[in-house]
């Protein structure tokens, strides 16, 4: 899970509603944004950037 390792200690600014696909995304203090949503019951997450 190293490629969280930036988001550690970040603090989140926004958290916002669910897109049309049903995921949340969630805006970090650096300009980084994390999408989460469920695939098939499981999480899929996406980190911008990376």
């Amino acid at each position: 899970m190293a490629k969280y390792d930036g988001l550690l200690g970040q603090p989140v600014l926004e958290v916002e509603e669910p897109d049309a696909e049903g995921g949340v995304t969630l805006i970090f203090k650096d300009n980084r944004f994390l999408f989460i949503k469920v695939v098939d019951g499981k999480i899929e997450t996406i980190s911008i950037p990376e």
